[in-house]
């Protein structure tokens, strides 16, 4: 595969992840949360580094070997999500944030035409998996990607993803923080209000309840009518 499906699925975990997050952030905080997102959906591909290095490609080091392991990615959410609940972050939404953006991408490469198959339970197991039908074509890796071949296969692969990429890029997602500020800043208004000795005593009253409220307004009643004076029998 080329690197648009891994990209597309990393921007839609940050989206996700920058959603929950319990205080609002700037435009320039959304977009880091969604850049970093997308690099970890690269993440695991970084083990063409270390073949470039020397590393043998049938080892678990080399390319689509351990990196592109689901428990790899899930020992990578564990972390993050615990790193995440230090700074005050939702730990349970980063990790999955981290498990979606991470671990996708071996899942995708199963699908990919070309290239070998997925360690997808390494260290568990050294059993490469494969899907029974792959539908994307598998890029060269290289400069032999800087070719009419190349090319072509990664506009093909940015028609698959590109719902997923305009959701995650969806500017009505990155318009939806500020209105929250404006709604804190109505209830802040309320709240002074309240303070308020004349708002603070209707709301006393409208707190306790309908029954004393009749209650009062029926001593009111008894206290503005004068008693009816005793009938006296006549003959």
């Amino acid at each position: 595969m080329a690197c648009f499906g891994h990209v597309a699925v990393g921007l839609m975990a940050g989206r996700l992840h920058d959603q929950g997050r319990p205080v609002p952030t700037d435009t320039r905080g959304r977009a880091a949360t969604l850049i970093g997102f997308g690099v970890l959906g690269m993440l695991p591909d970084f083990d063409v580094f270390a073949v470039a290095l020397g590393t043998s490609e049938s080892t678990a080091a080399g390319h689509r070997g351990a990196s592109h392991s689901l428990l790899t990615a899930l020992a990578l959410a564990i972390a993050g999500g615990l790193i995440a609940r230090r700074y005050g972050w939702g730990g349970l939404r980063t990790a999955l944030a981290l498990m979606l953006a991470v671990g996708s991408h071996g899942l995708l490469d199963t699908l990919a035409e070309g290239g070998r198959a997925i360690p997808l339970f390494w260290p568990l197991t050294d059993h490469r998996f494969a899907a029974p039908w792959r539908c994307f074509p598998d890029a060269p890796r290289g400069f032999a990607f800087l070719s009419w071949h190349g090319f072509s296969v990664a506009a093909l692969e940015f028609l698959y993803f590109l719902p997923i990429t305009a959701f995650a890029l969806w500017p009505r997602a990155l318009a939806r923080r500020p209105r929250l500020q404006v709604l804190d800043g109505g209830a802040e208004r309320a709240a002074a209000r309240l303070a308020r000795p004349e708002t603070a005593e209707l709301a006393a009253i409208g707190a306790s309840g309908p029954a004393r409220v009749r209650d009062r307004s029926a001593g009111d009643d008894e206290r503005s009518e004068p008693p009816s004076p005793p009938l006296r029998s006549i003959g």
